[in-house]
């Protein structure tokens, strides 16, 4: 994965050359009206119940809150100044552009949830959608997904998709697996609520990917009628009348499995956090020097690499997570709370993903 510092842009550099069409989108995601309560305001302070219900108060009383960890979100752009991500998009690379983000909100709503659920991961923004741009969407996708992993991001975010595998991209989405990074993305909206049919959508049907499907905020947590269902879906989040923020420093609710998405991507990046809310980084160790009894703060783990030439050691997470693999190991044995039928299925994929216990869930409703 690269260590390159990310370099934070106050402007993210566009190329506006030319129209693009592409088989790839963002999925078709429905606008609900605001109801009342629902500001800027009271946002961090009443966190959205599909925050909640994926644990997002819990975590943060546990100090899981993303620290050290960086988020890509592929997607339509992200208006970075928007109040309610308190300075956390420190990076953008818009590959197409041209569409006012007040009419490309799609991604400023996907990004405001993973930063409400991981409040302190930083978020790169790699805009792939946009009406003018130099590459067509498929290879704006493709640079988007090798950016991140030159960035050095953990989790990548992928609210969209297209009915087609696309070879380019499901190569970089090996490269980046191959990273260690952990790709996230929405199952689709293709749905017709018949679990025995099935409805692809790539790239959340490639096996390096998680696909995430989308379930309401009822007892029971019953899946959206409009969620796609496939063998490939792995597990599931919130994704219908999500409260989340909108560009220009407002909110506003949208139902799609790209709500569903992010939810989990934060969750993740949380799980990948390098050390808990308010604590010094667990790869720098204060040490004292034995010669001066000065303490110092350049020693990472242990100040050792692995050949012992006092290189820094990449961080790990607080839960021992590197990859896909082990990460769906923790996510399988801890987190994971099963619905709809008994065992895996189509639909919800393993079940939903959640920080708290079922009687905790349970209690929320």
């Amino acid at each position: 994965m690269g260590n390159t510092p990310p370099s934070k842009t106050k402007t993210p550099v566009t190329i506006k050359t030319r129209k693009s069409k592409a088989s790839f989108q963002v999925p078709k995601s429905k606008v609900l009206a605001n109801i009342e309560g629902d500001s800027i305001d009271t946002l961090n302070v009443n966190l959205p119940e599909g925050i909640r219900m994926t644990g997002g108060v819990k975590l943060r009383d546990d100090g899981y809150t993303g620290k050290g960890v960086k988020v890509a979100v592929i997607d339509s752009g992200v208006d970075k100044d928007h109040p309610g991500f308190n300075g956390k998009v420190v990076k953008q690379v818009w590959y197409r552009s041209g569409t006012p983000l007040s009419r490309d909100y799609h991604g400023t709503h996907v990004a405001g949830t993973v930063h409400l659920m991981a409040p302190d991961a930083e978020i790169y923004d790699y805009r792939v959608f946009g009406s003018r741009g130099e590459y067509s969407i498929d290879q704006a996708i493709v640079l988007a997904i090798d950016q991140a992993r030159v960035d050095g991001c953990n989790v990548i975010n992928m609210s969209l998709g297209g009915p087609f595998p696309f070879p380019p991209i499901e190569a970089a989405v090996k490269r980046a697996y191959d990273a260690g990074i952990i790709v996230v993305c929405a199952a689709g909206n293709e749905g017709d609520n018949n679990p025995l049919t099935n409805e692809l959508s790539w790239p959340a049907a490639y096996k390096e990917c998680i696909s995430v499907a989308a379930v309401q905020k009822r007892d029971g947590l019953p899946v959206a009628t409009f969620s796609s269902s496939n063998a490939q879906v792995d597990y599931s989040g919130i994704g219908v009348n999500v409260l989340s923020l909108k560009p220009g420093g407002d909110v506003m609710r949208l139902s799609g499995t790209s709500m569903a998405c992010p939810h989990v991507a934060g969750f993740i990046a949380c799980l990948l956090s390098k050390s808990k809310a308010d604590e010094r980084p667990n790869d720098e160790i204060v040490t004292t020097d034995p010669d001066t009894g000065v303490f110092c703060g350049c020693c990472r783990g242990g100040g050792n690499d692995a050949a012992g030439l006092g290189n820094p050691v990449a961080p790990s997470s607080l839960f021992g997570i590197e990859g896909d693999a082990a990460l769906r190991k923790v996510l399988n044995e801890k987190f994971v709370i099963d619905i709809g039928i008994t065992g895996p299925d189509n639909e919800t994929g393993l079940g939903f993903i959640t920080y708290l216990s079922k009687d905790e869930l349970m209690r929320l409703f």
